[in-house]
């Protein structure tokens, strides 16, 4: 009578490694799955770079106007390009007390003010 208690206990314990490993080879497969998905899922996204398209040019130059285009709405996300042709240093800033005229300047509420600093001829 012990030994086909034995014999049965043997049977259970065997069809229990067997199903967890079957529930662990599944897992993996499941994680490979995912993580294949993830990775193509990624691919498709677009290039941020390139979504942005070709930058806004904003040339700098010593006569007027000064700047070409000389009024420009720039949207959220956009990317500018300012691009110094003239012979003296320029500069960009959308703080009205950096500018040369406060009224060129104006900001949506709750932007970042930028400064561009000096740049040289031929900066950009």
């Amino acid at each position: 009578m012990a030994s086909s208690t034995f014999g049965i206990n043997l049977v259970r314990n065997e069809e229990r490694a067997q199903t967890r490993g079957h529930r662990r080879t599944m897992l993996r497969i499941a994680i490979v799955v995912g993580a294949a998905a993830v990775a193509a899922a990624l691919a498709l996204l677009p290039d941020p770079a390139k979504a942005a398209g070709s930058p806004l040019v904003i040339k700098m130059s010593d006569k007027e106007p000064f700047y070409s285009p000389d009024k420009v709405t720039i949207k959220a996300g956009e990317t500018v390009e300012w691009v110094n042709n003239g012979d003296t240093i320029h500069a960009v800033s959308t703080e009205a007390s950096e500018a040369q005229n406060p009224k060129d300047v104006s900001m949506p509420a709750g932007a970042q003010a930028f400064d561009s600093g000096f740049l040289p001829p031929g900066g950009k």
